[in-house]
């Protein structure tokens, strides 16, 4: 009866073996593609960044246009208007 116990005992602990090795390994795969994910997403945010940067640059010398232009327009309308007035 012992003998058979200590048979049972052994397989228990074979198996209780197996299943923790299959869980490191599970493990150390997920460990790899969070790790990976991770590197994605700074990649990611990094590009993210660079783009937002360029946009921000993009939208200055807009606006340094528009206000250019809106000069511009201020001077011909008051030169128009000047014109107008020597021709009355």
């Amino acid at each position: 009866m012992s003998e058979e116990l200590l048979q049972q005992l052994i397989h228990m602990v074979a198996e209780n073996n197996r299943v923790v090795k299959e869980t490191q390994q599970e493990l150390r795969e997920f460990k790899k593609e969070m790790y990976d994910f991770c590197e994605e997403m700074y990649e990611f945010r990094d590009d993210a960044t660079r783009r937002l940067d360029r946009l921000e640059r993009q939208n200055k010398h807009i606006d340094a246009d528009l206000d250019l232009l809106h000069r511009k327009v201020s001077d011909h309308e008051r030169e128009i208007n000047r014109i107008k007035q020597d021709g009355q």
